[in-house]
């Protein structure tokens, strides 16, 4: 018998495509999913939960895995609970709310331990308890909304369908939004019908309203918006004083024409702004400028925990050289600034550069420097600019991780002590694999749950370099 034959016998079967099967779950996966077996075969389904027996209805039957749509829930987990929005399993974004938030942190702290076994030595390193949200609701401090007319003329606002990106869901309450956010959505739409105004198509490339963005200042609690529209036929005064009127803390409202073809949210061309253009926000004793365009961590309360973790993992003396890598609006390096003696930064986007500046002088730093370029340019001329050695490194790369060559640049460093800061556990794992090539030991991942009813979860990994 050839060894392909065998194979053959020893592989569970594997269900067609389009049959339903009746699958027992006891797991859940980072992606959402959980996972479960049909004889043996391993099944990925959405909106299932540990526990859960189900029937699934199979979409996609690979060699060693199949992924499947909940289609009948023959006996609930005990674990399972009600969810809080109608719009569960529509919307795709809070995939983890059938379950309790306790329920939730503990499989992210496992799906974080699951992902450090896959480093050399990883079942070693010590995985602290995850750290709590102080707020498992109303927890984000922005919100992006798209306008649509549907096919019976109704104008709604809301977000894309995951499984057809054409098709726009309406919200009328998002529960991980602070309530006046809703507010000020309802207003817009209500503004939008009495205008008579066009909604964008994506296929035709024309209409007026696009998209709205909110967000939320913890510190103030005001809140500014941003509407984007497809062309000009528009009245701004009206709308803004709609919005205005329907909720007291909007401190301002700016109109952007976004001509470009791809639904991201930016203005090409901001034409005009009534009152306020930015807001202050503040993490423990420092103030940030927050404009509609800046990048901020989405829940102000759990990043201000996030950011302490960061700062005690680096063991800050007030001598040190401190380098933030990514440094986006500059958040980590002011918040770890006063316990360091010099504080770099790098950062692709160069708005967000200028925010770093500008966030430094409103408190009062002046040991801190910020550059924009790409980090495979950008660290060598900043090297070459301060003329000495980085004591400490942040890393906080995009979710996808680093890019290898410019890891490298940054572990040639050699830095004493790095905290490595990941919204993707998987790609941490794999990054810290050369990490600990080059001669970095990890110590411990503390994972933080900055995304609660979602499968998200923060980690900061602390690197000391072996003697």
């Amino acid at each position: 018998m050839t060894s392909n034959a065998t194979d053959q016998q020893q592989r569970p079967p594997r269900p067609k495509k389009g049959e339903a099967v009746e699958v027992a779950f006891d797991a859940l996966a980072f992606g959402g999913a959980a996972l479960g077996r049909r004889e043996g075969f391993v099944i990925f389904t959405k909106y299932a939960a540990p526990g859960d027996r189900a029937k699934v209805r199979i979409h996609h039957a690979k060699k060693n895995y199949g992924e499947g749509e909940l289609v009948e829930l023959l006996q609930p987990s005990p674990d399972r609970i009600a969810p809080v929005c109608p719009l569960f399993t529509h919307c795709g974004g809070c995939s983890w709310q059938h379950l309790p938030i306790e329920v939730q942190r503990a499989w992210k702290e496992r799906i974080v331990r699951d992902s450090l076994r896959a480093i050399p030595g990883g079942e070693a390193i010590t995985l602290h308890p995850l750290v709590a949200s102080p707020d498992t609701w109303r927890y984000r401090n922005k919100m992006e909304f798209t306008f649509a007319r549907w096919p019976n003329g109704r104008l709604v606002a809301g977000f894309h369908r995951p499984d057809n990106w054409r098709e726009i869901l309406d919200v009328e309450k998002c529960w991980l939004a602070p309530e006046p956010v809703e507010r000020i959505l309802r207003a817009a739409v209500d503004e939008g019908v009495r205008q008579n105004l066009t909604a964008w198509n994506p296929k035709t490339h024309e209409g007026t309203l696009r998209q709205l963005v909110v967000r939320h200042s913890v510190a103030e609690d005001g809140f500014l918006a941003l509407i984007l529209t497809g062309d000009r036929a528009f009245d701004f005064g009206s709308f803004a004083d709609a919005l205005m009127r329907a909720e007291p803390r909007l401190k301002g409202i700016a109109w952007g024409l976004n001509a470009g073809q791809s639904d991201v949210a930016r203005a090409s061309d901001v034409l005009e702004t009534r009152g306020a253009d930015t807001l202050e926000e503040k993490l423990d004793d420092f103030t940030f400028r927050v404009s509609l365009a800046s990048f901020f961590q989405t829940n102000t309360r759990g990043a201000a925990k996030l950011y302490r973790i960061v700062r005690d993992s680096l063991e800050l003396t007030g001598k040190e050289r401190l380098l933030d890598a990514y440094c986006g609006t500059g958040t980590i390096g002011i918040f770890c600034a006063s316990g360091a003696r010099e504080v770099y930064g790098i950062e692709l986007v160069q708005d967000a550069i200028h925010d770093a500046r500008e966030n430094a002088a409103r408190n009062g730093l002046r040991n801190t420097m910020f550059m924009a370029g790409d980090m495979r340019l950008a660290l060598p001329a900043m090297m070459n600019a301060i003329e000495g050695r980085i004591d400490r490194l942040v890393v906080d790369p995009p979710r996808g991780g680093m890019e290898r060559k410019a890891l490298d640049q940054l572990l040639a460093l050699r830095a004493p002590r790095i905290a490595y800061v990941s919204c993707n556990p998987t790609t941490m794992a794999r990054d810290l694999v050369p990490a600990i090539e080059s001669g970095y030991a990890v110590e411990c991942v503390t994972p933080v749950d900055m995304f609660p009813q979602t499968y998200h979860v923060e980690c900061v990994a602390k690197l000391t370099l072996r003697q």
